[in-house]
């Protein structure tokens, strides 16, 4: 019989383990339901399975312990783009073919970006449907600078569509950045041409990842090291081109609250060049001690971090074990907002449930945070195709062809008259201010196509705009 030490060596190496089988989908958790209005034909992306007939009594032991239980989960919020002068929400994209829920049939494309600088000049990303079970595109990035009546392919490779999208304020400097910082492309004169750049060679697996801007970034990775367990902190003060390690963690030590072993699994976000948040995966099982509610923070770049605990509601059922945090979203230099999300795992077979969603706040950047709140979401996460944050307390849901919009943060809500379109489902949000904002929505169900609609409303009203032409055709006058 092993003994306590040897257990946990054991399953702190499961956990590494675990981290490099399944790489992390940064920000997937707050992206993944918006794209739950398509029904392609293929099967889910194969992810590798434990053989645990084979394991022997070493994975019997693990099977005691539920080291980490990774949840494509439901908060679709916006990434803000931190600016404390220019609030704005966008909804990022999916990394993979959307899943299949209800009985749309297969678009040729889906959006997976959307991103306008001005009324006039704007970006989209459009990936083709993939025709198997691997990796879906290529992606497609068009450009207009006549507030979409027109487009002009800029950019494509092959793969899934962009997970941040980053314009300075003129829309010169850009970047796009996907999945593991991989690809990373990098422009200086609004697009018409691009630069690939390269993750730091000492980042073996990149796990995390955060752009504040065109030019700021974190990346954390596993390093390519003799001794495991040990990752790297790199920061580039110029979108890409050169990269700083800053930090050299144990991931057992500082990504393990709670836990029988650490994990990178999660999402980043900063709030500025200093401080930043992770959310950490739930876990659950025997021989793990739930604890209150709590997000990882860094006051120095990523250097170091430290836990962050929030209070638990009334009645104490949201805790490490039951909690999926959105990454926090800035409005300014001083209000945020943290949704939390109650899951509920059943003993045996069968998917969460979702008990209540709770929204944390805070007026001094983030260095405290409110109690929390209940608020509901009309439909519920599990049923909502995206989400949007315009400010603290003005939110819309896009749910098949019907907006609601609440301006006292969740606690009423509103059907606006002018909705988009029967059997449109909004896939990428952004609004600049609470007026002016933009959709890319999936038209379906039997022939679906791609639209884009734009409000100056706040959402009441839509006009449609040219939508690109698949493959990478300009469209429009």
């Amino acid at each position: 019989m092993p003994t306590t030490t040897a257990l946990e060596a054991r399953l702190r190496e499961y956990a590494r383990q675990y981290d490099r089988d399944f790489p992390s989908t940064n920000g997937v958790e707050r992206r993944i339901m918006a794209r739950m209005a398509i029904a392609p034909s293929q099967p889910p992306r194969t992810r590798r399975r434990w053989e645990w007939a084979t394991a022997g009594g070493l994975m019997r032991e693990l099977a005691v312990v539920t080291v980490l239980l990774l949840l494509a989960g439901v908060l679709v919020v916006g990434a803000n783009k931190l600016r404390a002068l220019q609030p704005r929400t966008v909804t990022p994209p999916v990394t993979a073919t959307p899943p299949p829920v209800g009985k749309l049939t297969q678009p040729p494309a889906y959006w997976t970006a959307l991103h306008f600088v001005s009324a006039d000049v704007g970006w989209v990303a459009e990936t083709k449907t993939s025709a198997g079970p691997s990796t879906p595109g290529p992606t497609f990035i068009y450009k207009t600078t006549d507030g979409g009546r027109a487009w002009q392919q800029q950019l494509t490779w092959d793969g899934p569509g962009p997970v941040q999208v980053r314009f300075s304020a003129d829309g010169s400097q850009g970047l796009l950045v996907g999945n593991g910082g991989v690809p990373l492309f990098k422009t200086a004169d609004g697009g018409a041409h691009w630069q690939r750049m390269d993750p730091p060679p000492q980042a073996t697996q990149v796990a995390l990842q955060y752009f504040l801007d065109v030019n700021e970034g974190w990346i954390i990775s596993y390093l390519n090291e003799a001794t495991p367990g040990f990752a790297g902190v790199f920061h580039t003060s110029d979108g890409g081109q050169t990269w700083t390690q800053t930090a050299r963690l144990d991931v057992n030590q500082e990504f393990s609250h709670g836990q029988l072993g650490g994990s990178l699994q999660g999402n980043l976000v900063f709030r500025d060049s200093s401080t930043g948040w992770m959310t950490p995966v739930t876990t659950s099982g025997t021989g793990i001690t739930p604890v209150p509610p709590f997000l990882y923070v860094t006051h120095d770049g990523g250097k170091t971090w430290a836990v962050q605990t929030f209070v638990a509601p009334l009645g104490g059922a949201l805790n490490s074990s039951t909690a999926i945090f959105s990454p926090p979203q800035f409005f300014n230099d001083r209000e945020g907002l943290v949704l939390a999300t109650q899951q509920s795992i059943p003993n045996g077979p069968g998917a969460p449930t979702f008990e209540g969603t709770y929204a944390y706040t805070t007026t001094d950047g983030g260095d405290h945070w409110s109690a929390p709140q209940q608020v509901v979401i009309p439909g519920g996460f599990v049923s909502t195709q995206a989400f949007s944050m315009i400010d603290a307390k003005t939110w819309l849901t896009f749910d098949a062809s019907k907006v609601e919009r609440t301006t006292d943060g969740g606690l009423h809500w509103e059907i606006l008259d002018g909705a988009l379109p029967a059997d449109a489902y909004a896939f990428e949000v952004e609004f600049q201010d609470v007026n002016h904002g933009w959709a890319a929505a999936i038209i379906g169900p039997a022939h679906p196509t791609l639209a884009i609609y734009q409000t100056s409303d706040g959402g009441a009203h839509w006009t449609a705009l040219t939508a690109p032409a698949l493959g990478g055709q300009a469209t429009g006058g």
